[in-house]
Formats: C-alpha cells, structure tokens, sequence
C-alpha cells in the first residue's frame, strides 16, 4: 500500500506537539520514568467532513483528543491523527492499542483487513463514545464490535450512576455463567457524572461487561482472536470527560488492554500497637491483577513516614510493617512490574492506633466467624462487619436462630457496642461475651429490637470474643442483616 507520506508526517507533527504539552505538564506517578511504555494511536476525525456521506445523519462531533491524550500521557506514548493510510501492517506494528475517537470513518477495505489483523494477532482495539460509529461500512463489523449500535442518546436522566461491575446487588450468580469481577471493575468505584447514554445490542456471548448505568452496558470488552476490543459510551463532551470517574475507567481500561498491572487501592485496616509487627498486612498479588502469566515483581516505591514505620516487600508478594512506637497516619507508595517492563504504582494509607482506643473492632487482624451468610455469597461475607463500611453488610441465611462472633485477639474492657442494623433486624437479639471463645456470658439481651442503629452501653467487661446472637426475626422472609458492629472500651 502507498502513504501519502506528507499527509502522515502532517498528523505526526500534530501528534508529537500534544504529546509533548502533555508530558511537560504531568509528572508520571503511575509508570515510572525510564520503564517501559505502550504505544497508544488515536484515530480521529469526521466522516462527514468536508462532505456530509448520504447514508449516515448529518452528524459531527468533537472529540477533545487534548484531554484524552492528557488522561493518558502518564503511562502511554501516544499519537493522534486523522489519516487513515496509517492503517496498514508496517505501521501499526509499532502501536499496542488503536483508540477510536471518531464518527463515521470509513476505512477501505485493505485498511479494514490491517485493523482486523492487528487486533486478532494479539493488540487491541478502544472505541470512545461515538467512536463506535465509525467502521459501519465494513461486513464484519457487528463481528468486530460485538454488537449493534441501536439508538442514542437515551432519554434518560443525563445525570446517572455508573456501576462499575458486572455482578447483581443481591449477590446470587446465574446459574448459565460464572460471575467474576472484571480487573479494571476492581480498581475503579462507582461514580456519577452527566453524560450520554448509548444504546447496544450484544450480539456474542462472549460479552464482557466492566460498567453500567441505568442497566445500560457504557463500557465492556470481548475477544477478537487473540486481542480485545473495548468500548466505553461515555465521553460526550468536555465535561463528561473531565470526570474523574470517566477518566480512571479510560485510563485503566487501557492499562487493562496493554498489560500494564493494576493494583486495586485497598488500604489495610487501622492498626493497633498492640503488636509493633505485623507480616503480610497487605497481600499484593491479591490486590494486582495483570494478564501476564509470569510473576510480578514488586517492590516499595516510597515510605512516605518512616518515622512511623518500616516497611519491606516478601518473595510472595506480601507487605511486612513495623511499627516504631508512635501513633499516626502514614502513607507507603507499592510498585509492580510485569516481565515486559511495564509497571504502575499505588498508594497505601497507613493508621497506627494507641491499643484499645477507637473502634476495637475495626482493627487489622481481627476476625469474624458466622453461622452462615446468605447465598454463600462473598457480598454478605461476615467480614464486612468490622470493614468500616456502611454499604457492605453481613446477610444469613433465613433462620431464627444466626449468630457472629468478633475475635478482638485480645481481652479488652467493653463498655459500648453500636450495631448498625439493614432492614432484615432482629426483633429479640443476645449480646454475648467470652474470654476463651467457650465460655459465654450475657452483656446484652434485646427484646424488642426496632432496627435503625443500637448503641449499647453497660458496666465494662473484660472480653476477647463478642458474640450477636439473633434468636427472632423482625422479617420472617429473610435472614439477619447487619451493615457493622463498632466495639468501644467505653
């Protein structure tokens, strides 16, 4: 195929220029300099222009290439141009992922073959917002994409939530597919943001999806031979764009697709200094997700407070801290690294309590064991009790009798516990202690339970273990469900 080479060395000029303002105005904080860095083509432009094609709408769009090519500069060499004669095999080879942030481009047919073999061979392909309107003149398409655009924008809400995963609130898997949480779902939470919303039609099973809203698909990915194709709906215009929630689902969706590690931003609990060391405090291939099979390496990229603490990686991938006698909140930045050189870096939060002070229950290390939990579903695990959120909660299974035991590792004096109850509260509920997890005595019993949120105070007991006891529901449908338990001295 013959390039027009003063049309590409045009684009590349362009190209290189916002490169260039980018790199100068970020200072990499997820790829460190000197490492390894994937290639990034964004295609862009209008089908329309300078001449409307009779088969589309009259439709142009702008894309803001300049903050896309911002929200990446950090990890990603990228270059932007609107001339399709870079779609052949030679150039492209350079290139890790192609972005589409265009509208109704039409690729001939030997630039569409490149695009097909670039992606089947092992790269992958990115459709921003109506960006998944260009290619619609090619056969293969619906194949391609995974689906069929259908309508848009919605008549909805412009201000939405977006869901960033793919499992149902109520924590019960389809019986015809496995439920899995995507990568990038787990590093990036939910946000809202005033946008578009897109209507598509899957049409392959092998359908993936990362996030929603509204129950509309906005961003999901499926395999094409070896490679992926993404898309992501939102991004409409400056606005939508310069959310953050947006801008974290783009640039680690890109991450995703290079193979850059991904490490999901799960601090660990307040520590008490009951203990001055603790091993393993956070697991980092827990916490990494990477499509490389080979092992990570990781390592600590700063301690921010080393006046508080010590810290080291292990062979296994664990973080070891040890404490220096001071209370405080501190702060430990972790790299990991792929056998291709790609890596990215996280940060950590670290809280030092004096023992005993705070809500005991939400120290790290303690545990929490149950009778049962809903489902067997990890979304109603017990754990959540003691993980300082209200939005997570522990669910049994639909009995009257259910019970949760809090190991506090060591025996405290309670004065004060608070049980922050969901709508499924016990009418009739024990409050039980014991020193030895064997021995149990009566702290608290409850006979007219009235959910909402009980704060509990008596005479202080000395007490490692802390049992909640549900000995009668308030609804018979379903089980106990509590979103924490806080355990004070007093």
């Amino acid at each position: 195929m013959k390039i027009e080479m003063n049309k590409f060395k045009e684009s590349s000029i362009v190209s290189g220029i916002v490169l260039l303002v980018t790199i100068l105005s970020f200072t990499p904080s997820t790829v460190s300099l000197g490492q390894a860095m994937p290639k990034v083509l964004i295609l862009t432009g209008n089908g329309n222009v300078p001449q409307h094609k009779r088969e589309y709408p009259p439709w142009v769009h702008e894309f803001q290439n300049d903050i896309v090519v911002k929200i990446l500069g950090k990890d990603f060499i990228v270059d932007v141009t609107e001339d399709l004669d870079v779609l052949q095999p030679d150039h492209l080879a350079q290139y890790d992922v192609i972005i589409s942030n265009s509208i109704f481009l039409t690729p001939s047919k030997d630039q569409l073959n490149a695009l097909y073999n670039f992606v089947s061979a092992g790269k992958s392909y990115l459709t921003l917002h109506c960006g998944i309107l260009s290619l619609l003149n090619w056969d293969q398409y619906e194949r391609f994409i995974g689906g069929i655009f259908i309508g848009g924008p919605s008549s909805v809400p412009q201000s939405f939530k977006v869901v960033t995963d793919n499992i149902e609130f109520w924590g019960y898997e389809y019986q015809f597919r496995k439920s899995s949480v995507h990568p990038v779902s787990r590093v990036v939470d939910d946000f809202t943001t005033t946008d578009e919303l897109y209507h598509f039609q899957p049409s392959t099973p092998d359908f993936h999806v990362l996030a929603r809203a509204e129950n509309l698909p906005v961003m999901w990915w499926h395999p094409v031979g070896k490679g992926k194709v993404m898309s992501l709906t939102l991004g409409h215009d400056e606005a939508a764009k310069n959310s953050p929630g947006y801008q974290h689902l783009l640039l680690n969706g890109v991450r995703w697709l290079t193979g850059i590690p991904l490490i999901q931003a799960v601090s660990p609990k307040p520590f008490s200094n009951r203990q001055l060391a603790y091993k393993n405090s956070i697991s980092l291939n827990a916490v990494t997700q990477s499509d490389s099979t080979d092992p990570l390496t990781f390592w600590i990229e700063k301690n921010a407070n080393p006046e508080l603490f010590k810290v080291s990686t292990t062979d296994k991938g664990g973080v070891d801290i040890m404490f220096l006698g001071r209370q405080g909140k501190g702060k430990i930045s972790v790299g990991a690294k792929t056998k291709a050189g790609f890596s990215s870096t996280k940060n950590f939060d670290i809280t030092i309590l004096d023992d005993g002070s705070g809500n005991i229950a939400s120290y790290f290390g303690n545990t929490v064991k149950c009778s049962s939990y809903e489902n067997n579903s990890d979304v109603f695990d017990a754990g959540n009790l003691v993980d300082g959120d209200l939005s997570t909660r522990w669910s049994s299974a639909p009995a009257d009798t259910a019970w949760v035991v809090i190991d506090l590792q060591k025996a405290y004096k309670i004065g004060r516990i608070v049980l922050e109850w969901e709508a499924s509260f016990a009418s009739r509920y024990l409050v039980l202690t014991s020193r030895n997890g064997r021995d149990w005595k009566t702290l608290h019993e409850a006979s007219a339970g009235d959910g909402d949120t009980d704060e509990l105070t008596f005479q202080p007991a000395s007490a490692r273990y802390i049992k909640i006891l549900g000995t009668e529901r308030a609804n018979q449908k379903w089980g106990y469900s509590l979103y924490e338990v806080k355990i004070f001295k007093d």
